[in-house]
């Protein structure tokens, strides 16, 4: 394996089998004060790929953040200890990573900056434009356009938690590639939005892929664990560290799914999981009135895996409370059958391509 050079990062220059922290300055605050993004870079000790992880672009999603601080420092947020994860002297090629991109935003615990425009709708930004479109220049700038692979770290909003989840364009090899790698058990297929980051990356030749999982506004272990792994799946396959690749027993690739929607307003008790298997018929919540009498149910409409879920109880007629994916009976109980089984290490993984007909696909619905 070849020796890596030394790596520039806007004019900073780091020496290989080394890490440093460092940010990319992004104008002044309303304070005159210079606006920093945090940027931490783990060049390795030998060439391989560049690969940029980015959190927070949605600032009240805070599982990215967490995703990043303990697949830097492991779980004690040590430096330099036995638990790290990531060694840049055994790493091939570097690491660019953002916990936080829109730090504004995180500051004031909102989904938006505080020009009141969603990030991930602006790259890839103008220098001369808004607030935000500026911020999301100077990332996909300095960033994105100097990388090869990029995975950004999402979760939904605080009325709904994600089972974890990739979204990325499977029509892309490379998209598919590192989204397979990556080990969850579901795979979205998305381009992305108009103005996404994932979108706009990927268009320019940067293979992109995005993980939802949890819900916003705080630190879900469940999934900043899984998040960890999932990194450290995707570096195995491009080469850049040892590590022997954990998957899941089972794995479907979605192109279209269902929301089930509130019939009725009134007072939400859901019935089931995130992750739960569900029956066409099988009631699934239900709704009562403010004083707890039960006026209406909420049946699945398919058989099918609930890979989104309403968390808050208070509901309005049409709200979406359950985002299922369709699966024939056969493979149904094939899941049903290997989810008794702890995810380990495969050599064959049962996935499934779902195509539903009648259902919705993401880029409909992100609009």
């Amino acid at each position: 394996m070849a020796a890596a050079d030394d790596y520039d990062f806007c004019g900073q220059i780091i020496s290989p089998g080394t890490r440093i922290e460092t940010s990319l300055k992004i104008g002044n605050d309303p304070l005159g004060q210079s606006a920093e993004i945090p940027v931490q870079i783990l060049h390795g000790s030998n060439k391989g790929p560049k690969v940029a992880i980015i959190g927070a672009i949605h600032g009240d999603e805070l599982n990215g953040t967490g995703i990043i601080h303990h697949l830097v420092h492991g779980d004690d947020h040590l430096p330099g200890t036995s638990d790290d994860h990531i060694n840049p002297k055994h790493l091939a090629g570097t690491l660019i990573l953002v916990p936080v991109a829109n730090v504004e935003a995180m500051m004031t615990n909102s989904r938006t900056s505080p020009d009141g425009r969603d990030l991930n709708r602006l790259f890839p930004g103008s220098e001369k434009g808004n607030q935000s479109s500026r911020l999301a220049n100077a990332i996909f700038t300095h960033i994105v356009k100097n990388v090869d692979y990029l995975i950004d770290l999402h979760t939904a909003p605080y009325t709904r938690v994600n089972v974890p989840q990739i979204r990325a364009d499977l029509d892309d090899p490379e998209c598919k590639k590192i989204a397979r790698a990556f080990g969850t058990k579901v795979v979205m297929n998305s381009k992305g939005p108009k103005g996404s980051i994932r979108r706009e990356a990927t268009n320019i030749g940067v293979p992109t892929i995005l993980l939802e999982s949890g819900s916003s506004h705080r630190f879900e272990p469940d999934a900043v664990h899984g998040g960890v792994i999932g990194i450290l799946n995707v570096l195995a396959k491009l080469g850049m560290i040892e590590r022997t690749m954990l998957k899941p027993n089972w794995r479907i690739l979605v192109r279209k799914f269902r929301w089930v929607r509130a019939p009725i307003g009134g007072i939400l008790h859901t019935l089931i999981p995130g992750g739960a298997v569900v029956k066409e018929g099988e009631t699934i919540a239900y709704i009562t009135d403010p004083f707890g009498a039960r006026v209406d149910d909420i049946i699945s409409p398919v058989n099918g895996y609930v890979v989104g879920l309403a968390t808050t109880p208070l509901v309005r007629p049409g709200d979406p409370i359950a985002n299922i994916v369709i699966v024939r009976e056969k493979k149904l109980q094939e899941i049903i059958a290997k989810e008794s089984y702890d995810d380990q290490i495969h050599d064959e993984i049962s996935e499934h391509d779902i195509e539903d007909e009648d259902g919705s696909t993401l880029d409909e619905t992100e609009m």
